[in-house]
């Protein structure tokens, strides 16, 4: 016989598990962005989150498998950051320069999202396939054949792992000039 799940504080058991699931990737991202994927331990990202590895593993089988879930809200967040920075009217300098200005203004997450999960085993490998069409769609890329778009999206994440490991040495304008050829490439 199965028991029923209790509320607690008004919330259901899926309620209460969502949400330590949520400040658990929330926790992964913060302490991945700042410690780097090595300095990420379940402990440190329970620490961050205020919950126990109980809890942890009751979300995770691994600490891979919350690394996916934070490269999709990094990559999600700076997307959005990439959306407004063009305020709906797409253009291709305007996606490049909302995407280096939320790198810059993100370091965290873009260490997260270019740096240290990138292609690490085949649920990471997929996310960040995914990530590169995301970011060929908001580069508004005319390009379609999947080899060109893969090169061209290479180069510019290129660009930036270059200009975040340089700590940012390059003002945006300038790093925004250097992709911009890529971009424009058919």
């Amino acid at each position: 016989m199965e028991r029923k799940k209790r509320r607690y504080s008004g919330q259901s058991f899926t309620d209460r598990k969502n949400e330590r699931r949520a400040r658990l990737v929330r926790a992964a991202l913060e302490v991945t962005g700042r410690s780097g994927l090595e300095g990420a331990s379940v402990a440190a990202i329970c620490v961050a989150a205020g919950l126990t590895a109980r809890y942890f593993y009751e979300s995770y089988p691994s600490r891979e498998a919350i690394f996916v879930d934070a490269y999709r809200m990094a990559q999600e967040e700076l997307l959005g950051h990439i959306e407004k920075a063009h305020g709906g009217r797409p253009s291709v300098k305007g996606a490049l320069t909302g995407f280096f200005s939320a790198l810059r203004a993100n370091p965290g997450l873009a260490r997260v999202f270019l740096v240290d999960l990138d292609d690490h085993g085949p649920d990471m490998k997929a996310a960040s396939q995914e990530g590169a069409a995301k970011l060929a769609r908001a580069f508004a890329l005319k390009a379609t054949h999947p080899l060109t778009v893969a090169g061209v999206v290479g180069a510019v994440v290129d660009i930036a792992k270059r200009w975040i490991e340089s700590e940012f040495a390059e003002p945006v304008d300038n790093v925004v000039e250097i992709a911009l050829p890529f971009i424009r490439m058919k």
